[in-house]
């Protein structure tokens, strides 16, 4: 019950105070950001927001997204609970679609998952230290 209460609170403070986006990951498809101002630690858990940049707008019209997860920083394993799609740049404008996922997955190395993952559990310091540079796929750069 207290998982659902504090699940719900992280996605309402989450979207309404959702103000300092650091740039997290760039790849050709967008950059990544994380809300650093809303990272919520559990015990080895971080609730945290992620809004995603698309370089190009989706065929019905997307153009960014912001999503919620929790991580287990100690397991390495995502679990993402729920998106927005906004018509708009940077997490603005008219939301085009918005679904739950409650959705598991344990991240490869060289995603955006993963790169989001290590970034959010380092920034709060659970495993190893966070030296405050972009952290980015540098074959994923290459043009």
């Amino acid at each position: 019950m207290r998982l659902i209460f504090f699940t719900f609170l992280f996605l309402y403070s989450a979207s309404v105070f959702a103000t300092n986006w650091q740039k997290v990951y760039i790849n050709p498809m967008g950059e990544s950001y994380v809300d650093v101002n809303n990272l919520e630690k559990r015990n080895n858990v971080v609730y945290y927001s992620r809004l995603f940049d698309y370089t190009q707008p989706s065929p019905i019209g997307v153009n960014s997204s912001v999503s919620q997860f929790t991580v287990d920083c100690i397991g390495e394993k995502i679990t993402w609970l729920s998106s927005k799609y906004f018509k708009g740049r940077m997490g603005k404008g008219e939301v085009i679609k918005e679904g739950n996922f409650n959705r598991r997955m344990f991240p490869r190395p060289d995603t955006v998952d993963y790169v989001t993952m290590k970034f959010v559990c380092n920034y709060k310091q659970l495993n190893t230290y966070y030296q405050g540079e972009i952290l980015r796929s540098s074959y994923l750069l290459k043009k």
